[in-house]
């Protein structure tokens, strides 16, 4: 089995709900100042890796449960600011908290996971999000045109 946290991919450009990268970029086109939370911490996980790391899982017939997130925990706030770093905009963006942003759906603040059973399985650990990232925007870019 398999756990992962915060997962992004292009497949989010194809639905109506999208991601929080595109959420991002859409609040970004706004021209409103953005909100993220900065005490909220996750594993941001770019989609096409984690369906790679769970083939190579399942290929070397490993069992039990592995996490498969995004490498180094990460704030939505930071996550945001990588996103604007990456596409290359700058819109004004605010740190909050949790007292100050509610959602109806009560989350946890630290949600991030750690990859080191699957990396003592032998799989190589994913690479940093600000990579990630650049993956990310480069199919979204072959995707849009």
């Amino acid at each position: 089995m398999v756990r992962t946290s915060g997962v992004f991919g292009p497949g989010g450009l194809n639905t109506a709900r999208g991601n929080f990268v595109e959420l991002m970029l859409r609040l970004a086109r706004s021209g409103n100042p953005i909100r993220v939370v900065e005490d909220h911490v996750a594993s941001p996980t770019f989609a096409p890796l984690l369906a790679a790391r769970t083939i190579d899982l399942v290929e070397r017939e490993q069992s039990g449960v592995f996490h498969v997130g995004g490498g180094t925990p990460t704030s939505w706030f930071q996550f945001a600011r990588l996103i604007f770093q990456a596409a290359q905009v700058e819109p004004m963006l605010l740190a909050t908290n949790e007292r100050e942003y509610r959602t109806p759906a009560r989350r946890p603040r630290y949600s991030a996971l750690s990859n080191a059973k699957m990396e003592r399985a032998g799989l190589e650990p994913l690479p940093p999000l600000a990579q990630v990232l650049v993956s990310y925007f480069e199919e979204r870019k072959r995707k849009t045109g």
